[in-house]
């Protein structure tokens, strides 16, 4: 199964994948300095019947909307990512 983030940007995405799986998604000089996922991600979990679970970490900024797109488009299951101190933003309403 292959899952994709989705949510706006600084919401938690990557970090929520890093605690579920241990790998920081953000691989990217660029990320790293600007603190943000700039391009796709990927990160992984095995399962306890020996299967795996993918994620596909996508930026959450309008700016990156082709990756984002990219990202999303192939995939059948996604994760909406709501910052509990934040609320839902209004491109959730939209998408």
């Amino acid at each position: 199964m292959i899952i994709a983030t989705a949510g706006h940007v600084d919401h938690g995405k990557t970090s929520l994948l890093h605690a579920l799986t241990g790998t920081d998604a953000d691989r990217l000089p660029e990320e790293k300095k600007r603190g943000m996922t700039i391009d796709l991600g990927y990160a992984y979990l095995p399962t306890p019947d020996g299967g795996m679970v993918g994620f596909i970490d996508v930026p959450g900024h309008e700016r990156f909307l082709g990756n984002m797109l990219a990202g999303v488009g192939g995939v059948r299951h996604a994760l909406l990512v709501v910052a509990a101190d934040d609320g839902v933003m209004p491109q959730t309403w939209t998408a």
